[in-house]
């Protein structure tokens, strides 16, 4: 069949233009273009795939609150879940995909109450046992934060920052980086310009929940490159102990390329560390106890969270055993994401989407919508080559016409 070279031009593409507007052929495609380049940015990936037959990794995964608030790839989010309810979690650490597992149940108030299956994964492989090394938290149900503050992205105004250890997300008031953000920035507003610390100084966050029962993280707390928020001496401020920056030409260094002897150390959990400062770690005790802004230290939110400098992690590699590496509640070396297949699949044109359709249809069926196809295609081509003859452009109220006329002569 040869091709017509006119793609498929789509209703909410003409919508936007009034009928006495007259619109271009050009601009009418690259209108389609560009939202159908949008829907590559914003699903780029394959997702005729699903992850469980891989294991346990670190991957996107998606809570479905129709089924239980168990965790699905990106293939499944789409294939299996896309009319369901989901919170996008992003990236979990050693998870597997519940879809074909028998956890993946509806709930009775889900748009489906009966047991359903993956359509990525085989028939007569499903239900498949429960994932037990998932590990499931308030974020599966849409939660996140200390706050209690309902998520929802489409009207958040705050920036938030990811736990290296329990992976959930805080609003940066609640670490007291900066004051809460009632309305969205302007275009021209720096989000970090009142940012105590700004996101580039600091490699990774670790929740005050995460150091508390860590002594070797509670003990170098404040101490150079492992940050805290404290109170300030002056009441209602706050100021950072254990900021650790280090500038050559400009340019910051982390404390791996500059604090750090060439042999490696072997330490073990709960010893001090070398660079300490004196009396810093008691002073942030001490800070810690005040009352600011007339809330006491229990329930003050964010005191307590641990911001590691760039560098730390190697550090801690270099000195501490395997034992006391792995009692640590955050990796060392992030592990690589794994990423779905890259959706290369060129947009279908007009003949194909036809070609495909028609193929479906059986033999009469077949032949009558393809001599249909064709005086639609024959039309077409007459109406664009008389407009292109008198230099004309299309509006929509052409286009409308095109078409009532077709179903009239049908």
């Amino acid at each position: 069949m040869p091709s017509t070279g006119f793609p498929m031009l789509s209703p909410e593409i003409l919508a936007h233009h009034p009928a006495t507007e007259e619109v271009d052929l050009p601009t009418l495609i690259e209108e389609q273009d560009r939202l159908a380049e949008e829907a590559r940015e914003v699903l780029p990936y394959s997702f005729d795939e699903c992850t469980y037959s891989k294991g346990y990794l670190r991957q996107s995964i998606f809570s479905c609150i129709d089924c239980g608030e168990k965790g699905v790839c990106y293939g499944c989010s789409i294939s299996c879940h896309a009319e369901h309810r989901l919170v996008e979690l992003w990236t979990k650490r050693s998870f597997k995909c519940d879809c074909p597992t028998s956890s993946m149940t509806p709930a009775e108030a889900g748009p489906s109450k009966s047991k359903r299956h993956c359509t990525l994964n085989p028939p007569h492989q499903q239900p498949q046992a429960p994932n037990d090394k998932n590990r499931y938290t308030k974020n599966f149900s849409g939660k996140f934060c200390r706050c209690g503050r309902d998520y929802d992205p489409l009207t958040e105004t705050e920036a938030m920052v990811n736990c290296l250890a329990c992976e959930d997300w805080f609003h940066e008031s609640c670490l007291n980086l900066q004051p809460r953000r009632e309305a969205p920035l302007d275009d021209e507003e720096d989000e970090e310009a009142n940012c105590l610390i700004p996101s580039d100084t600091y490699d990774a966050l670790i929740c005050a929940d995460c150091v508390r029962p860590h002594s070797l993280l509670s003990e170098r707390a404040g101490t150079s490159g492992w940050m805290v928020i404290v109170p300030s001496e002056k009441e209602g401020e706050w100021a950072v102990a254990g900021r650790a920056e280090s500038v050559t030409n400009g340019s910051k260094r982390s404390l791996e390329e500059t604090d750090l002897p060439d042999a490696k150390k072997t330490r073990v959990e709960g010893s001090p560390a070398e660079d300490s400062t004196p009396g810093v770690a008691g002073a942030v005790a001490d800070a810690t106890a005040k009352t600011v802004d007339g809330v006491s230290p229990a329930e003050r939110k964010g005191a307590g969270d641990l911001f590691l400098a760039h560098g730390i992690r190697e550090r801690l590699e270099r000195e501490l055993d395997e034992k006391a590496i792995a009692s640590l509640p955050f990796p060392l070396v992030d592990e690589e994401i794994y990423e779905p297949p890259a959706d290369d699949e060129e947009p279908e044109t007009l003949d194909a989407v036809t070609e495909r359709v028609v193929g479906s249809l059986p033999r009469v069926q077949a032949i009558e919508a393809l001599h249909g196809f064709h005086a639609m295609k024959d039309k077409l081509k007459a109406m664009l080559a008389g407009h292109a003859q008198s230099g004309q452009s299309v509006s929509r109220e052409d286009i409308e016409t095109f078409f009532q006329d077709l179903r009239q002569n049908k």
